[in-house]
């Protein structure tokens, strides 16, 4: 579908701004696979699905587009089949959907934070998902039965947990992202961590709302955190 040079070519602007919903783009690469025609255009605003996060939302010259990402690094943007998209080398003009990147955004962030208190306590972490309504963190359950043993000592284990996730947040701290050369990229949580991370985060731990912890079980040999956060 895509070539490593149109890949090295596009700047993934939404690395740098989540804040950025719309912006005028090069058409690099452009063509047609058998669910419809796609192009590639940088600065390319759209967060494809990965990384526990889904995709963002939006349109190229008004026409509604899933974002994806090639096996090669692109970010390519797929219109159904008989849309019409503009040509390699032409201009366009891209949006995303603010809010659906907002949630995601503050869903992403808070996962980060809680994902880091779980592992103060020592917690191993076996995964995670910040999809709206499913957002959760698992951690290997093994040493925690006695703590995890009835459905009253996890409340309480819930409980502490927001307590510690309240605390952060009442601090709060701006959250920033770099990447390397090579591509690699890191988000600081000021006063949390850094990790190696992909997706949309919120500018600052005070744009995050409504963040609860919902359920702690044990399941499928993981102990799941479900959780959920709005941008404020």
């Amino acid at each position: 579908m895509t070539s490593t040079a149109a890949q090295t070519a596009q700047d993934q602007a939404y690395y740098r701004d989540t804040y950025l919903f719309a912006a005028e783009a090069t058409v690099i690469a452009a063509g047609e696979e058998a669910d419809g025609p796609w192009v590639a255009l940088s600065p390319n605003i759209f967060h494809p699905k990965g990384g526990g996060q889904p995709s963002d939302e939006g349109t190229v010259n008004g026409i509604s587009v899933t974002p994806s990402r090639t096996d090669d690094g692109l970010v390519v943007l797929t219109a159904e089949e008989g849309s019409v998209l503009p040509q390699t080398g032409a201009t366009a003009s891209l949006a995303v959907d603010p809010e659906l990147r907002k949630r995601h955004a503050a869903l992403h962030t808070a996962g980060h934070v809680l994902g880091h208190l779980g592992e103060a306590r020592g917690w191993q972490s076996a995964g995670h998902s910040h999809y709206p309504g499913q957002a959760r963190l698992d951690f290997n359950p093994e040493g925690l039965e006695a703590e995890l043993a009835t459905p009253e000592l996890r409340d309480a284990v819930r409980a502490e947990l927001q307590a510690a996730l309240d605390a952060v947040l009442a601090v709060g701290g701006t959250v920033t992202a770099e990447t390397d050369d090579a591509g690699h990229r890191t988000v600081t949580i000021e006063g949390v961590n850094s990790e190696p991370c992909g997706g949309t985060h919120v500018a600052a731990l005070g744009d995050l709302k409504d963040v609860r912890i919902l359920e702690l079980k044990v399941k499928r040999g993981a102990l799941k955190v479900r959780y959920e956060a709005e941008h404020a």
